[in-house]
């Protein structure tokens, strides 16, 4: 045998009682063996030598095991299992029954253990177990140099088997429905990615999906060590199913549990929230100015009032008295008509009124009212909408209600050491129905947590724009970071082939490519396609139609009172 293995040493585990052709064979490694060659003794299953062993060399070792009882090989195997980190295993035998080794090798279940019996002079049967659950036998003659690349070289198909996949309907993850037969059709971003893989692997599917919204499952404890494991990691940890996808992210808490390939895509939990809708037509009346500048422009007309009279009063003690101005009510229409860039022209007497009104007119009269038309006719022709919650700290200030599924991300965040996160998980309402939950956002009042394409999908499919605007919004702060990836058995043998493919499919972008072919994004809403005329509407106008409405109103009211008061006066004075 030659020494073209990547373990840096070899072991070499013989009976103590070996027969002649054994110490042969060991005579001749010793010879030529050129790497670390460690030789050990064996009685009755038992090696001594590991007595004096307590830690578990980190170097790989490869190990060849000559043995004639092959009754004593599980104990062996289970010694050398604690006591060296693993590479190649053969098991050298010159038994004429090879059912005895057969039998080991579906026990054992690993590729990389090898039988070699001896037939006769000439001929030595090599057998393994292979992935697809059955064994494989070679024939080499006896005096070849059988290189380790004889031994593992067939590690690349898996010839023809059929896996048992789980999954879900999670678009764009994966569209999973049963056809007019009851046969699961599955396509989408991890299908795709999977049947390249059974082309690659040379293996076949049959999917199933899991039952009452059972989903991606949970673990229920059933006192201290009894758990039960439900939905896809259910059907692993039971080893109904061989493989598991749909957006399956890789957790700690599971990994007692199943196992997992290499991760394939990264991405987030976000939370998809009521998109906030365009303020009534009528508040663009005061929404051209913020509240600041509207305060400062009250002020600036009261000053303006309060000047005009008190210069009108202190012209009444000379000759050239501006009367027009003596009564406040008329400084105020004044101003206010000036403002409105409807003035009354009147004869101003005195410098001191015309130097104010100079300055009144042309700064503020003018600049104020000339902003203000031009926001106007901005916050009529184009609608005014709020900005949307982006941020974590504004969902938690907001009074919509939160909404996730299953218990794990509600427990995180009640676990976590950021207080905000805590203060979210405390808002947390747990969904058992993917379909329910994405519906509540009809309501306007919850926000949906979930993986980042779902909600860009289903913001898509679900919550197109109306004439109105966008009717859900995704946040651009996320909350969770995941890796997404297969879901396997624990210690399943197919974990090194997809975990050697999918590095090869992510590092050539391949993933990435499948994904963007499924992805859907909402389309950017465009609030001039939605009118067919330029001319304005009643809608647009309606603040100035209301604005008119309530002063012919207060304006019949003040003319009431005025005809009350008149009549009541001289009624009083006439003493009737």
């Amino acid at each position: 045998m030659d020494a073209g293995s990547m373990c840096s040493s070899l072991v070499v585990i013989f009976e103590e009682d070996g027969t002649a052709e054994q110490e042969e064979i060991v005579d001749e490694l010793t010879v030529r063996y050129r790497r670390p060659l460690t030789l050990l003794r064996s009685r009755h299953g038992k090696i001594q030598a590991f007595d004096e062993i307590t830690d578990q060399e980190v170097v790989c070792n490869n190990v060849a095991v000559l043995l004639q009882n092959l009754d004593e090989f599980s104990l062996i195997y289970e010694h050398i299992q604690q006591h060296y980190y693993l590479g190649e295993v053969i098991l050298v035998t010159s038994s004429n029954s090879s059912k005895i080794g057969d039998k080991l090798l579906q026990d054992a279940r690993n590729e990389r253990l090898h039988l070699l019996i001896e037939r006769g002079q000439r001929l030595v049967e090599i057998h393994k177990w292979m992935v697809s659950d059955r064994l494989q036998i070679d024939y080499v003659l006896k005096n070849n140099n059988v290189s380790w690349g004889t031994l593992t070289g067939q590690r690349k198909m898996l010839m023809g088997r059929y896996l048992t996949i789980a999954t879900l309907d999670f678009p764009p993850i994966v569209f999973a429905k049963k056809n007019e037969s009851g046969k699961v059709i599955a396509s989408g971003i991890e299908p795709s990615l999977v049947a390249i893989l059974a082309d690659k692997l040379d293996f076949k599917v049959n999917y199933i999906l899991p039952v009452n919204d059972e989903m991606w499952g949970t673990l229920v404890f059933n006192g201290s060590k009894n758990v039960t494991v439900t939905g896809l990691l259910g059907f692993l940890h039971r080893k109904e199913a061989d493989v598991s996808y749909g957006d399956l992210h890789m957790q700690q808490r599971l990994l007692p549990y199943v196992d997992f390939t290499r991760a394939f895509r990264n991405n987030h939990e976000c939370f998809l929230v009521p998109a906030p809708r365009p303020y009534a037509k009528w508040t663009a009346l005061y929404h051209p100015f913020s509240s600041d500048i509207w305060t400062a422009t009250g002020l600036v007309c009261i000053f303006a009032v309060a000047t005009l009279r008190l210069l009108a009063k202190w012209s009444s003690w000379r000759s050239n008295e501006d009367g027009f101005f003596s009564d406040t009510m008329v400084c105020f229409l004044y101003i206010l008509g000036n403002m409105l860039s409807a003035q009354q022209p009147q004869e101003i007497r005195m410098s001191a009124n015309r130097l104010f009104l100079i300055w009144w007119l042309l700064a503020a009269a003018t600049v104020i009212p000339t902003v203000y038309r031009s926001g106007l006719i901005s916050y009529i022709t184009f609608p005014y909408t709020p900005a949307p919650i982006d941020t974590i700290q504004q969902l938690v200030d907001s009074p919509l209600k939160k909404i996730s599924w299953g218990d794990y991300f509600k427990t995180s965040l009640l676990n976590s050491n950021d207080p905000l996160h805590r203060k979210l998980g405390e808002q947390f309402a747990i969904a058992t129905n993917l379909t329910q939950m994405f519906s509540l956002l009809e309501t306007d009042s919850w926000a949906v947590m979930s993986n980042q394409g779902n909600l860009r999908y289903q913001a898509a499919a679900l919550f197109p724009p109306s004439s109105d605007g966008p009717r859900v919004h995704l946040m651009t702060e996320c909350v969770f970071p995941t890796r997404s990836a297969l879901g396997l058995q624990k210690g399943s043998s197919l974990k090194p082939y997809f975990d050697k493919k999918i590095y090869r499919l992510a590092e050539a972008g391949i993933v990435e490519h499948i994904s963007s072919q499924f992805a859907k994004k909402q389309k950017p809403w465009d609030p001039t396609k939605s009118r067919k005329l330029a001319a304005y509407s009643l809608d647009d106008l309606q603040g100035a139609f209301y604005l008119l409405a309530l002063s012919i109103a207060f304006s019949f009211l003040i003319f009431l009172s005025e005809v009350i008061f008149g009549y009541r006066k001289r009624k009083f004075s006439t003493g009737k």
